[in-house]
Protein backbone atom coordinates (compact mmCIF):
# COMPACT_ATOMS: atom_id res chain seq x y z
CA UNK A 1 0.00 0.00 0.00
CA UNK A 2 2.77 2.34 0.71
CA UNK A 3 4.69 1.58 -2.57
CA UNK A 4 1.37 2.73 -4.57
CA UNK A 5 0.95 5.77 -2.50
CA UNK A 6 4.90 6.63 -3.54
CA UNK A 7 4.18 5.59 -7.18
CA UNK A 8 1.59 8.25 -7.36
CA UNK A 9 3.52 11.14 -5.71
CA UNK A 10 6.37 10.24 -8.19
CA UNK A 11 4.40 10.00 -11.04
CA UNK A 12 2.44 13.34 -10.20
CA UNK A 13 5.69 15.24 -9.66
CA UNK A 14 7.06 14.27 -12.53
CA UNK A 15 4.31 15.45 -14.83
CA UNK A 16 4.16 18.87 -13.25
CA UNK A 17 7.69 19.13 -13.83
CA UNK A 18 7.50 18.23 -17.63
CA UNK A 19 4.45 20.39 -17.80
CA UNK A 20 6.34 23.34 -16.36
CA UNK A 21 9.42 22.70 -18.60
CA UNK A 22 6.91 21.83 -21.80
CA UNK A 23 5.53 24.90 -21.39
CA UNK A 24 8.55 27.07 -20.83
CA UNK A 25 10.17 25.49 -24.07
CA UNK A 26 6.92 26.27 -25.92
CA UNK A 27 6.41 29.50 -24.64
CA UNK A 28 10.27 30.53 -25.37
CA UNK A 29 9.40 28.91 -29.11
CA UNK A 30 6.71 31.03 -30.02
CA UNK A 31 8.63 34.39 -28.49
CA UNK A 32 11.55 33.33 -30.50
CA UNK A 33 9.43 32.92 -33.68
CA UNK A 34 7.70 36.31 -33.25
CA UNK A 35 10.94 38.63 -32.52
CA UNK A 36 14.16 36.53 -31.17
CA UNK A 37 16.01 40.28 -30.40
CA UNK A 38 13.61 41.17 -27.87
CA UNK A 39 12.96 40.39 -24.55
CA UNK A 40 9.41 38.85 -25.68
CA UNK A 41 11.09 35.48 -25.77
CA UNK A 42 11.97 35.25 -22.00
CA UNK A 43 8.54 36.80 -21.02
CA UNK A 44 6.68 33.91 -23.13
CA UNK A 45 8.95 31.44 -20.82
CA UNK A 46 8.12 32.76 -17.87
CA UNK A 47 4.07 32.91 -18.92
CA UNK A 48 4.37 29.20 -19.57
CA UNK A 49 6.07 28.18 -16.64
CA UNK A 50 3.39 29.81 -14.67
CA UNK A 51 0.87 28.13 -16.27
CA UNK A 52 2.34 25.07 -16.02
CA UNK A 53 2.72 25.83 -12.91
CA UNK A 54 -1.12 26.34 -12.41
CA UNK A 55 -1.96 23.51 -14.28
CA UNK A 56 -0.10 21.46 -12.08
CA UNK A 57 -1.60 22.67 -8.88
CA UNK A 58 -5.20 22.49 -9.96
CA UNK A 59 -4.56 19.32 -10.74
CA UNK A 60 -3.08 18.18 -7.55
CA UNK A 61 -6.09 20.12 -6.15
CA UNK A 62 -8.18 17.84 -7.66
CA UNK A 63 -6.46 14.76 -7.05
CA UNK A 64 -5.93 15.36 -2.91
CA UNK A 65 -10.39 16.46 -3.48
CA UNK A 66 -10.88 13.06 -5.36
CA UNK A 67 -8.96 11.15 -2.85
CA UNK A 68 -10.54 12.53 -0.08
CA UNK A 69 -14.10 11.43 -1.81
CA UNK A 70 -12.59 8.27 -2.03
CA UNK A 71 -11.48 7.69 1.53
CA UNK A 72 -14.63 9.48 2.52
CA UNK A 73 -16.67 6.58 0.68
CA UNK A 74 -14.69 3.73 1.91
CA UNK A 75 -15.13 4.76 5.86
CA UNK A 76 -18.83 4.40 5.75
CA UNK A 77 -18.73 0.35 4.65
CA UNK A 78 -21.79 -1.17 3.96
CA UNK A 79 -25.04 0.00 4.93
CA UNK A 80 -26.63 -3.06 6.28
Amino acid sequence: MKFNSLAKTYALATQGIVTMVVMLGLGYLIGYKINKDSALPAILAVVGVLCGLFTFVSYLLYLIKEEEKEKKKNDQGPKN
